[in-house]
């Protein structure tokens, strides 16, 4: 469990809606797939795992891992 602590919380506030709110107008993606796409830049994050969103697809900063791809 206390592997967790260590793991950055990222809070949605306004500006972090408006920025999903860009990022879903920019890629054609839905609005919660871009709030998360928008936590994962808030926390520095390079890489994303997601069966949902297309592996290889760089947003920004952040690239798209489909872990059950090879």
């Amino acid at each position: 469990m206390s592997d967790y602590l260590a793991w950055q919380v990222v809070v949605n506030g306004g500006d972090s809606i408006l920025e999903a709110l860009e990022l879903e107008a920019r890629y054609q993606i839905s609005f919660w797939d871009a709030l998360v796409i928008q936590a994962a830049q808030a926390a520095g994050t390079d890489v994303l795992y997601s069966e949902d969103l297309s592996d290889g697809q760089r947003y920004g900063s952040v690239k798209i891992k489909n872990p059950s791809k090879s």
